[in-house]
């Protein structure tokens, strides 16, 4: 559980208030991006690299919010908590909490994403790096074809599931960002979809949302 400190912060986060948020639950998580997004203006017109910074910026600043260490790329232009540029650690973004003087350090939440691929095998690489990385929450966000939704969810639940290490208190949130394309009603041609996976790979959807192509 983490409460949020009453520090000034960016207008993505205006709607969270002085809530009290589960950042170890998966809905909690979903939910906060899918509020986000309309923040974030994500529009299918642009590139994956675009999508990608405003994402991976906004989990960073998210994770500042909280005063996790956050580990990003320092091409993002983000500071951390020390107001230094971040720097990246094993996959695309960490949420690290770090005690010095207690000794005490975990990973809070570790996220990869892969929008640049619609290639199932290109995503089941990248999701393979958060079951390696032991965190709380592993995030994984992915822009798979419309036709490869099922089987892109039956592969990393499946390499979850396969993997010599687990740890029960670890789960695994999977956003699947989907074009429905041109025939599809503008205000629904987007869909953002979002799945929990336990250590045990046990699959379950946790939230859909529909949003047209251009906000």
């Amino acid at each position: 559980m983490a409460k949020k400190k009453n520090i000034s912060h960016r207008s993505l986060f205006k709607d969270l208030g002085e809530k009290t948020l589960n950042l170890r639950s998966c809905e909690v998580i979903f939910d906060i991006f899918l509020k986000a997004c309309k923040n974030m203006k994500l529009n299918w017109n642009e590139g994956w690299t675009e999508w990608s910074k405003k994402i991976l910026v906004f989990f960073a600043d998210w994770g500042r919010l909280y005063d996790y260490r956050v580990y990003l790329k320092p091409e993002y232009g983000v500071l951390d908590t020390d107001k230094k540029p971040t720097s990246e650690y094993l996959v695309d973004l960490c949420w690290s909490f770090e005690d010095e003087n207690d000794r005490v350090y975990w990973l809070e939440l570790a996220l990869e994403s892969e929008l640049s691929s619609q290639d199932i095998d290109s995503i089941k690489y990248d999701f393979w790096k958060l079951t390696d990385v032991k965190a709380f929450v592993k995030v994984g966000i992915f822009a798979p074809k419309l036709k490869d939704k099922n089987a892109i969810m039956e592969e990393v639940s499946s390499l979850v599931a396969s993997h010599g290490i687990q740890v029960p208190a670890e789960k695994y949130l999977v956003i699947l960002i989907l074009n429905h394309g041109p025939t599809e009603l503008e205000a629904q041609r987007i869909e953002i979809t979002g799945y929990e996976i336990d250590y045990l790979r046990g699959l379950r959807e946790i939230g859909s949302k529909r949003f047209p192509a251009v906000p």
